[in-house]
């Protein structure tokens, strides 16, 4: 089979330029011939080679709702043999076990504090997403995390975004009681929430990233915004399957940054703890809701991988 390249236009920031490549080397684990070039992530000292000229206009991949067993058979049966990552595909069949990353995203980068067993790690997002930045993404509501620290026994640990803002201060007086601990910078933030035995991630890929490359031994998601099939149905960032992880159902929620947002955070509310089943069931009508829209997208990814073939 003659060479096939997989061109990664970065998009976002670290947590999803590494997911990016995560696809890449998922896709290259079924082509094994494949060229991943394009990404530049200076953190981990990574960078694709150089760029070939493209003999037509590679084929675009886009958007969360990319099938790679699709694509690798396109590759197989010689229709696609260029190709440009413009999306993520942020899907939980995209990738590989987080044991295959491993050596592309070592742990041990950052000297860091290692949380005890009887530490609850908070990731806190921040910053930008307080605002109008996304409806997707937007803070967690502190009774979420006061909720987990109540239910686990586990000493509270508020770490990350934590700025002179208003959302860093509602947390802090919703849980006076808990540890705060800011950013320390993207790497050793990021093996900060890797080395923690009992973590909370907060709706960010960078966090979600962070936990599921980890050796942790419960991993609590808040099934809110981008991680939330019912708001998301083209993301699928829930690992089902995985027994390090516990799921709490949240009501969709777009988040604007509004007054009105901003006063919801202050209700009371109870997060309950979903069971296997009940994820299973919102990944299925997720599933059930994008079926037109993955037919479509995989039609028009072999259509223009015949044209290309035809015009190079």
């Amino acid at each position: 089979m003659s060479a096939v390249t997989f061109r990664i236009q970065p998009t976002g920031n670290l947590g999803n330029q590494m997911m990016q490549l995560m696809l890449g080397h998922s896709l290259r684990s079924r082509i094994p011939e494949l060229d991943i070039v394009g990404y530049d992530m200076p953190l981990w000292s990574l960078k694709g080679g150089e760029e070939p000229a493209p003999r037509a206009k590679p084929v675009e991949l886009r958007g969360h709702l990319i099938d790679i067993d699709g694509v690798a058979s396109l590759v197989k049966a010689g229709v696609l043999r260029d190709m440009k990552l413009v999306g993520i595909g942020s899907r939980m069949a995209n990738y590989l076990p987080p044991s295959a990353y491993q050596a592309l995203f070592p742990a041990g980068r950052a000297e860091v504090e290692r949380h005890g067993d009887d530490e609850l790690l908070i990731s806190v997002r921040g910053a930008e997403i307080l605002g109008q930045c996304h409806p997707d993404y937007g803070p967690v509501p502190p009774a979420y995390y006061r909720q987990l620290a109540r239910e686990t026994g586990l000493r509270p640990v508020l770490f990350g975004q934590i700025e002179d803002d208003w959302y860093s201060r509602l947390l802090m007086e919703a849980m006076p009681d808990a540890r705060v601990v800011r950013s320390q910078g993207v790497l050793a933030d990021f093996e900060r929430l890797r080395s923690a035995r009992h973590v909370v991630t907060s709706v960010s890929s960078f966090a979600w990233l962070a936990t599921w490359l980890s050796d942790a031994q419960t991993i609590h998601v808040p099934v809110l915004g981008l991680l939330n099939p019912a708001q998301r149905p083209d993301v699928d960032l829930l690992p089902l399957y995985d027994p390090r992880y516990r799921f709490y159902r949240f009501p969709v929620r777009l988040w604007n940054g509004q007054q009105e947002d901003v006063d919801g955070l202050s209700r009371e509310a109870h997060y309950p703890l979903m069971t296997r089943d009940e994820v299973a069931a919102l990944l299925r009508q997720a599933a059930s809701r994008t079926r037109a829209e993955r037919l479509e997208v995989a039609a028009k990814t072999m259509v223009k991988g015949l044209l290309g073939r035809l015009r190079g």
